[in-house]
């Protein structure tokens, strides 16, 4: 017998007609796959490519619009992050923590990469809702690495070493994290199970 005791596997999940058989809400599960894909080909094409692939992360960024239910919340939740993110990035770019070959501007494909970021907190990272422990924890090691992922593939210089720019990014990630999904929380308002 399966027991599901998670919100996010209960919100996902649907029980048949006998009571220990879980299936996957197909539609939900596919969406969630479809932003996770498109967040992902963002990543390694604004990295890649930079402000060339502005364009096609703007695509994604508006067909994720459209099959949102709730855009108006979407919106106020990506324009959100946007602001707190480029903020973040200049404050790090201008105490030469991130390099980027304009000395003036963090680049435009990274404000482009953070409207993909914020498209992720209410959908493909939804599991991570219900735990502010696990929002710190996640924040702490995945977007430092990605950080230092893009450094690897020549997206922007370190001021420092890699071990150095992890400790830094980490601590501050994991109180992004935690702030992102409150402030998913405030525009879309608790959830029913809560």
């Amino acid at each position: 017998m399966l027991l599901v005791q998670s919100k996010f596997f209960n919100s996902i999940l649907i029980q048949t007609a006998e009571s220990n058989v879980y299936i996957a809400k197909p539609l939900l599960v596919i969406t969630m796959l479809l932003n996770l894909l498109g967040f992902n080909l963002s990543w390694f094409g604004l990295i890649l490519f930079g402000n060339i692939f502005i364009p096609f992360s703007l695509l994604w960024l508006g067909l994720h619009l459209y099959w949102c239910e709730q855009i108006k919340r979407e919106v106020k939740l990506i324009l959100s992050i946007i602001l707190i993110g480029t903020l973040v990035d200049t404050l790090l770019f201008s105490a030469n923590i991130l390099i980027f070959p304009n000395p003036h501007f963090i680049p435009f494909w990274l404000i482009t990469l953070w409207a993909a970021f914020a498209a992720t907190i209410a959908h493909s990272l939804q599991f991570l809702a219900h735990s502010t422990i696990l929002q710190s924890l996640i924040g702490f090691i995945f977007p430092p690495l990605s950080y230092l992922g893009g450094a690897s593939l020549s997206a922007v210089d370190l001021g420092y070493s890699q071990l150095a720019i992890f400790f830094i990014l980490a601590p501050v990630w994991s109180i992004l994290m935690v702030l992102f999904f409150h402030l998913k929380e405030i525009f879309y308002g608790r959830e029913k199970n809560d």
